[in-house]
C-alpha cells in the first residue's frame, strides 16, 4: 500500500545545485526493464517529468560509469525499484550507495519501490534478499567492508516509507507513483512568474478567494481589461497551488481556440490536457459527458483562460458536479457579466500597476535589471508615464526598446504619442471587436468626447443624436455592457472614465476611417481637424459629431453637415 515519502531523520543543509533530470531510475534490467520500469517511465513522461534510466545493454564492469554518477547528482528524485534480483547486481548496489550519498550531501529525494520483495526482507536482508548477499560474501570474503556497506544501504533504504506493489494492479500502481512524484516535484520547480513585478500581492488576494483546503467545488473569476495581467496572475496562482490537486490543466486562449476549432475539438484539447482519453467522440454532448465522468471523482485544478462566451464554459465546465470535492476552476475574462451569469463564487478585479511597479517592470524588460542604464532614466520615466500602469504596454515597449540607442528611444516615444504600438493596439481591440454596432458607437463617442463627463449628461446628449433615435433606452444598457467588459469605468462622482490607452485606441479607430481626410471621419475632436474641415469646405455626410472646447465651454454638433454653416453647432455647458 502506498504511503507518503518521509524525510531522512538525519539533518543536512543542501547546497544550491543545478539539475538535468527530474527523476533518476535505478532498477535491475532483467527484472523490470521491459515491463514495470518501462510503464513507470512512460507514466512519468506523460506528466512532463524527465526521467533518466540506463538502457544500455552493454557488459558492465565493477565500477559505475561517470555518466551515471553525473546523472544521479543532477537529478531531483531517485526512484529505486527493489526487485528480487536487484541485490544480485554489484552495479545496482554501488549505484544505490551513490544515491544515498547524494541524499545526504545534495538533498536528493529517494522513493523506494518494493516490487516483488518485502520491505522487512530488504531491511534485514533475509528471504529472497538473503541469497544474493551470501553470494557477494562468498566472492568478496566474510566481513568484507564492501558487502557490509551494501547491507547497511539496504537497511537504510527500507527505513524510508515507500511504495509496495503487493496485491495492487500494476497500471494503477504506476500511475499512483507518477502522480506522487508530480505533486512533490511542482513546488520545487522554478516558477516562470517568480520574477514578475507586482505579482506577489495579487497572487495572495486571489488565493484568499480560492479557499484551499475546503472540500467544496469553487469557480473563481479573474476580470479586467485586455493587457492588464489576468493570464499572468492566473498562471502564478496555478503554479503556486497545483501541487494540492490530483489533476491539473491550464487551458490558455479559450477565445482564440474556439474561434479556430469547433467545440468538440476544444473538449478533446481539454481532455488531452488532463491526460485523459479524448479521441473517440464526435458530438458536443458526448464530450460533456466524458469530461464530467472523467473529473467528477477527482480533485481538479482547471484554468480556462480568456473566456469570451458562455457556451465555452457550458461545454468545458458547466456545473460544480462535473468535478470532485476540493476542485477549483479559475476563469479569466474581460466580461464581468459573463462571470456573473456563469455563477462564479468570487471575482478578483485586476488593477493596473502602480508607478513604482511599472517602472521596475519596464526596466526589467528594457535593461534586464530593475534600474535603467545611465542616460536612460528620464526617457524610461516618459515611457512608463505613457503606459498608465498597463502591464502589456510596459512589457511590449520595454522589450521593443531593449538594446536600442538613445536616438531610437526618442523616435519611438514620438511615434507612440501619435500612434499606438501595434501589439498593444491589437490586444486592446479584441474587446472592441466583440461589441455590437451600438456598443461600438457608444464606446467611440465616450473615447472621443465624453471621457470625464457625468454618465447622465452623456446619456442625455447621446439621446438627442439622430443616429441614436429609437434606441435611447438601450444607451444605458450599452454603457453597462462597456463597464462589464472593462472598457469603461465609473468614478465615485459617476463620471465616465477609461484607461488612456483605451481612449487612444478608440480615437485611432476613428482616425483609420480616413487617415488623410478628416472630413470623411465620423467624429471630430481635434481643433486643427475641425478648422481644416470648416475652412476648406471638406465636410461630408460621414461626419456624425464634432466637439470644440473653448475654456469651460464645449460646443457639440450632431448629425450636421459642417460644410453648410457653423450655426448648426449646439452649445453645452460643462
Amino acid at each position: 500500500m502506498a504511503s507518503s515519502i518521509s524525510e531522512s531523520s538525519s539533518s543536512y543543509t543542501p547546497r544550491p545545485r543545478s539539475w538535468t533530470y527530474h527523476v533518476f531510475l535505478s532498477f535491475r534490467g532483467q527484472d523490470t526493464r521491459t515491463a514495470f520500469t518501462d510503464h513507470l517511465c512512460a507514466s512519468l513522461e506523460r506528466k512532463g517529468i524527465t526521467a533518466f534510466r540506463d538502457d544500455k545493454d552493454l557488459e558492465r564492469g565493477d565500477v559505475i560509469s561517470h555518466e551515471l554518477v553525473k546523472a544521479i547528482e543532477e537529478s531531483m528524485f531517485a526512484i529505486i525499484v527493489l526487485s528480487p534480483n536487484y541485490a544480485s547486481s554489484s552495479w545496482c548496489l554501488d549505484e544505490l550507495l551513490r544515491i544515498l550519498e547524494c541524499k545526504h550531501s545534495l538533498g536528493l529525494q529517494i522513493v523506494p519501490v518494493f516490487y516483488g520483495v518485502e520491505p522487512c526482507d530488504v531491511r534485514h536482508q533475509k528471504g529472497t534478499v538473503d541469497e544474493p548477499f551470501r553470494k557477494h560474501e562468498h566472492r568478496y570474503g566474510e566481513g568484507s567492508d564492501k558487502v557490509r556497506r551494501w547491507r547497511d544501504a539496504f537497511s537504510e533504504l527500507a527505513s524510508y516509507s515507500g511504495w509496495h506493489c503487493k496485491h495492487q494492479h500494476e497500471a494503477r500502481f504506476v500511475e499512483s507513483i507518477a502522480e506522487h512524484i508530480h505533486r512533490k516535484l511542482i513546488p520545487k520547480l522554478p516558477s516562470c512568474t517568480k520574477n514578475r513585478v507586482g505579482i506577489a500581492s495579487r497572487l495572495e488576494e486571489v488565493i484568499k478567494l480560492m479557499g484551499i483546503g475546503l472540500n467544496d467545488v469553487r469557480f473563481i473569476g479573474i476580470w479586467g481589461m485586455g493587457g492588464i495581467g489576468k493570464t499572468t496572475i492566473a498562471r502564478a496562482v496555478y503554479e503556486a497551488i497545483r501541487g494540492e490537486f490530483k489533476v491539473c490543466c491550464f487551458m490558455r486562449n479559450v477565445r482564440e481556440l474556439s474561434a479556430r476549432n469547433d467545440f468538440v475539438q476544444l473538449q478533446r484539447d481539454l481532455l488531452a490536457c488532463l491526460s485523459m482519453s479524448s479521441s473517440y467522440f464526435h458530438d458536443i454532448e458526448d464530450g460533456k459527458n466524458i469530461i464530467k465522468n472523467a473529473c467528477c471523482n477527482k480533485k481538479v485544478l482547471l484554468v480556462l483562460d480568456d473566456v469570451s462566451e458562455l457556451k465555452q464554459l457550458e461545454n468545458l465546465a458547466e456545473n460544480q458536479d462535473w468535478f470532485g470535492p476540493g476542485s477549483r476552476i479559475i476563469i479569466t475574462a474581460r466580461d464581468m457579466h459573463l462571470l456573473d451569469i456563469y455563477g462564479v463564487h468570487g471575482t478578483y478585479e485586476v488593477k493596473g500597476l502602480d508607478q513604482e511597479e511599472s517602472y521596475n517592470l519596464f526596466c526589467f524588460k528594457a535593461f534586464k535589471q530593475l534600474e535603467p542604464k545611465e542616460g536612460y532614466s528620464s526617457l524610461s520615466k516618459e515611457v512608463v508615464k505613457y503606459t498608465k500602469g498597463l502591464p502589456l504596454a510596459v512589457e511590449v515597449l520595454g522589450s521593443y526598446l531593449c538594446g536600442r540607442n538613445v536616438e531610437f528611444w526618442l523616435s519611438t516615444i514620438r511615434e507612440i504619442m501619435s500612434y499606438p504600438h501595434f501589439e498593444v493596439l491589437n490586444t486592446l481591440k479584441i474587446s472592441y471587436n466583440h461589441l455590437t454596432p451600438l456598443e461600438k458607437s457608444i464606446f467611440l463617442d465616450i473615447a472621443c468626447f465624453f471621457k470625464g463627463m457625468k454618465k447622465d449628461e452623456a446619456m442625455h446628449i447621446l439621446r438627442m443624436c439622430d443616429f441614436y433615435v429609437g434606441v435611447g433606452s438601450d444607451i444605458g444598457s450599452g454603457i453597462v455592457t462597456l463597464i462589464d467588459k472593462a472598457l469603461v469605468t465609473l468614478d465615485q462622482n459617476n463620471k465616465l472614465e477609461m484607461h488612456d490607452l483605451l481612449q487612444e485606441m478608440g480615437r485611432h479607430i476613428v482616425y483609420e476611417e480616413s487617415p488623410n481626410n478628416p472630413g470623411k471621419r465620423s467624429k471630430l475632436w481635434s481643433k486643427d481637424d475641425i478648422h481644416q474641415v470648416l475652412t476648406n469646405d471638406m465636410g461630408t455626410e460621414a461626419i456624425q459629431t464634432m466637439v470644440l472646447r473653448f475654456g469651460m465651454m464645449r460646443f457639440i454638433g450632431f448629425g450636421v453637415s459642417p460644410s453648410k454653416h457653423i450655426g448648426a453647432l449646439k452649445p453645452s455647458q460643462r
